[in-house]
């Protein structure tokens, strides 16, 4: 079976598959948020108000065909230069999944990175909007991405800022003065060598008790290396394994 239609199931399986998401725990501790809030092996977390709007969105901006890679995955890229919207999209169950993290952890500032088609930054803002309060800081190099990702995500909220360019050169100057990062989405290069020092600048800029969420932990062995040592590390008070793909991490609480 010629790989493009490998692709094309793949996409259409991942998309319409169970919204039934098992978690395995690295590390846990009772007193956790996470533990408190997922006392089950499996997650079933329920759609939100925007969630139909959301996924027609993304299907809309899916129609609209392949689009250009930003140049800075040069040399990290194994898929050739351009990528369909749902190639690289948050399914549906996650994305409610991470609604629902908002709307119970009420996190003040939400940074993600990459945005990509906006996908996951919507899911962020239904969370915020349906609380009332809160930002969401999104970082896209890929200027062509960043104009698409903003239409999307301006049909659910306008309490974000877009910035085109890295996380890691603009966190500084975006992140609201005398504010922290009370839960953050690292989704950009998947390699150990970008993802430890973007989680350390992650940790040093969070609150006591952020989220820190990571997407394709199992992207490669680099990968999941990366996954393996941050997922024990000490400073944080839980980990665990959503589904396959996703891993997610609380911060201890000071004091």
């Amino acid at each position: 079976m010629p790989t493009r239609i490998k692709q094309f199931i793949k996409r259409v399986v991942e998309k319409y598959k169970s919204p039934m998401i098992p978690i395995h725990w690295i590390k846990t501790d009772q007193n956790s948020w996470l533990s408190q809030q997922f006392n089950f092996a499996f997650i079933k977390p329920e759609k939100s108000i925007y969630s139909s709007r959301i996924e027609k969105l993304s299907e809309q901006t899916n129609q609209l065909g392949v689009q250009p890679l930003w140049e800075g995955y040069a040399g990290n890229n194994v898929g050739g230069l351009t990528r369909a919207p749902d190639d690289v999209r948050t399914v549906a169950s996650m994305g409610n999944l991470y609604t629902f993290l908002v709307q119970k952890c009420k996190p003040n500032i939400i940074v993600e990175f990459g945005t990509a088609f906006g996908v996951s930054g919507m899911y962020f803002l239904a969370g915020i909007e349906s609380n009332g309060t809160g930002k969401l800081l999104t970082f896209e190099p890929n200027d062509v991405w960043a104009k698409l990702a903003k239409n999307n995500l301006y049909q659910i909220s306008d309490r974000f800022d877009c910035i085109l360019g890295t996380f890691e050169v603009n966190i500084d100057s975006s992140l609201p003065q005398g504010q922290c990062i009370d839960m953050a989405f690292i989704d950009a290069i998947h390699t150990k060598e970008f993802v430890i020092p973007q989680l350390e600048i992650v940790v040093a800029k969070s609150s006591s008790g952020a989220i820190i969420i990571l997407d394709d932990i199992n992207f490669s062995d680099n990968m999941r290396e990366c996954w393996k040592e941050v997922s024990t590390d000490s400073r944080f008070s839980a980990s665990a394994e959503l589904g396959e793909r996703v891993g997610i991490l609380e911060l201890k609480r000071l004091g």
